[in-house]
């Protein structure tokens, strides 16, 4: 052997003498995985087939979430503005000032500055970031926008909610004008663009362009399938999407599942572009809801929590338990229904974990890492959650353990339990002014919808059974086996074998509703108690026969509450107006 050079001796006793006492990133950037973070807006637990709606099949979601790990003790805020607050900060809306309603038009506030976000962590770790989609986390000022909160890229609008081929924002008759830009320019050319394929475009040329030597972070809040503006059309959809629901005979639900379809479109393109990307086995995508379902006509839309009570904006079970799926195959566990609690808080630890980061140097948080938790399916993370406390509204809800405590107007006035629109006439006759628990109908009207309902899976068209019969035949197998393993064409598929195809939906059993379900229970007037595993529809309250658990959540309460910050919320600020800015909504401080 030759003698070694002292120079070469000198640089590898220095890489010896680093590799022991440098830091180095828990993985080198290119071993990170993709994160494919959707946001679905406005969809109700009674919107996905793999939750049992046979009225509205969505074979791309099931099948991400039937080979993934299935959530069914899933909690989101229960409206828009603080989901996204927590799903980003990983902080409770009560510790960001985001804990009351949405921001609204020219409102001057938003989630504050000196909160980190998720992709400015993933950044640090080397990842790509990009969002396509909502923002809604405030625009008064530029510093709020996405390209000031670690993305390096947005297409998409800033407000709540839009018409879908328009892109215009009504805040009030006074306010009106287009929201819709690529970064910080506005885009006049894309009206009679339907958003959700706009963003599904978007979303796969992004993945399809991304150089996969660098970790991409994706985040992609759809429009869909929240209302449009409240004076056009509430509801919006592509006639190719609405035609496949001919048998969904009421008009507003059929639009809605149209919505809904073309979501889960958009969800199957993004798996597509990932697989014929090469990126997909080094991929995590979680799909989460951002609120319940606003259902029954709530805000113009015809979204369904069924059997679950209330709605989007309540603290009703229907209002915050989410629909949600983890599916990687990174995963050591897959296709399994993870009853284990978590809330989405815990997003933002958790995929910090996923991407080779170390959740313990984050401080401040509120939620917990779940990541091997959820990929293992071993021990919860988490034995209790808040649900808000709004302090303009006076009202709260925690959940510790199996108890759920409610207090004040957690949302009264929407507090049925509302099935889906299918008849015309639905919209009027089971509206929630017009709904009671005593509600009967014809023999020929209840025979019609019981006919319909048990053939739901007779009518799915060709499109719907062609897109199963595709993931089936090009789904990889892991090590769970997955669901789509029949060599048969699934439109042969008999009655008889079709879960083992098409995967067991999970459903809520609510067990004997009784006949003060609906009267036993005002939290304006005492503190309610539900017990959730044996009541998910709260139809008992039982605080008065456990006022020992009545009193332990009420200081828990009372323990958040200490902690809390003041909401941010702030009146409108007419500098905002569309009509001063060449009418479109921009930043205007």
């Amino acid at each position: 052997m030759g003698v070694v050079s002292p120079v070469i001796h000198s640089l590898v006793t220095l890489s010896l003498v680093c590799a022991l006492l440098c830091p180095v990133p828990f993985a080198l950037a290119a071993d990170r995985p993709h994160i494919i973070l959707i946001v679905a807006d406005d969809l109700g637990y009674n919107d996905v087939s793999f939750h049992g709606s046979d009225q509205i099949p969505t074979p791309n979601i099931d099948f991400l979430a039937y080979n993934g790990v299935l959530l069914n003790n899933y909690y989101v805020s229960p409206i828009c503005t603080p989901t996204r607050s927590a799903l980003l900060t990983g902080r409770h809306p009560i510790h960001t000032g985001m804990q009351h309603n949405v921001i609204f038009g020219a409102q001057p506030y938003g989630l504050p500055l000196n909160e980190t976000l998720l992709p400015q962590y993933l950044n640090k770790l080397g990842y790509r970031s990009r969002i396509v989609g909502k923002w809604h986390l405030g625009m008064f000022q530029w510093e709020y926008t996405p390209l000031y909160r670690g993305f390096e890229s947005h297409i998409g609008y800033y407000q709540g909610c839009e018409d879908y081929y328009e892109h215009t924002y009504e805040a009030n008759l006074a306010m009106w004008g287009v929201d819709f830009q690529r970064d910080k320019d506005l885009l006049w050319n894309y009206t009679g663009q339907y958003s959700t394929e706009i963003f599904q475009d978007e979303a796969v040329n992004i993945i399809k362009t991304h150089n996969d030597s660098e970790p991409l972070f994706l985040y992609l809040p759809f429009q869909a399938v929240h209302s449009a503006d409240g004076d056009g059309p509430h509801l919006q959809a592509p006639v190719k999407y609405i035609q496949r629901f001919g048998y969904i005979e009421n008009r507003d639900r059929r639009i809605y599942a149209a919505m809904v379809s073309a979501l889960d479109d958009a969800v199957g393109a993004v798996y597509d572009a990932l697989k014929t990307s090469g990126m997909l086995q080094n991929s995590v995508i979680v799909f989460t809801t951002d609120n319940g379902g606003p259902a029954n006509g709530f805000d113009y839309n015809a979204a369904n929590n069924f059997p679950l009570r209330g709605v989007k904006a309540t603290l009703w079970e229907g209002g915050v338990r989410g629909v949600g799926f983890l599916h990687s195959p990174l995963l050591h566990t897959q296709g399994y229904v993870s009853e284990q609690m978590l809330h989405v808080c815990d997003w933002l630890p958790t995929l910090y974990a996923a991407a080779g980061g170390d959740p313990s140097t984050l401080h401040n948080l509120d939620g917990f890492n779940a990541w091997d938790m959820l990929s293992r399916n071993s021990s919860g993370v988490r034995t209790e959650m808040l649900h808000n406390i709004d302090p303009i509204g006076d009202f709260a809800g925690v959940r510790v353990g199996d108890y759920k405590l409610l207090i004040g107007d957690v949302g009264m006035r929407w507090d049925g339990w509302y099935p889906p629109y299918q008849l015309a006439g639905d919209e009027i006759t089971l509206n929630y002014l017009n709904f009671t628990d005593d509600l009967t109908e014809s023999v020929t009207q209840d025979s019609r919808r019981r006919e319909l309902e048990q053939k739901y899976r007779e009518y799915w068209g060709p499109e719907i059974l062609s897109r199963l019969e595709d993931l089936h035949s090009s789904g990889k197998k892991t090590g769970a086996e997955l669901m789509f393993h029949s060599e048969k064409s699934l439109g042969q598929v008999s009655s008889t074998n079709w879960d083992r195809v098409r995967g067991t939906p999970v459903r809520i059993e609510c067990g004997v509703k009784p006949a003060n379900a609906s009267t036993n229970c005002d939290p304006r007037k005492s503190p309610c108690l539900f017990h959730i595993p044996t009541d998910p529809c709260e139809y008992n309250n039982i605080a008065e026969s456990h006022t020992e658990v009545v009193t332990a959540l009420f200081a828990r309460i009372k323990d958040y509450a200490a902690t809390m910050v003041p909401p941010g919320n702030k009146p409108n600020d007419d500098r905002g107006n569309p009509k001063y800015h060449g009418g479109a909504w921009l930043p205007w401080m």
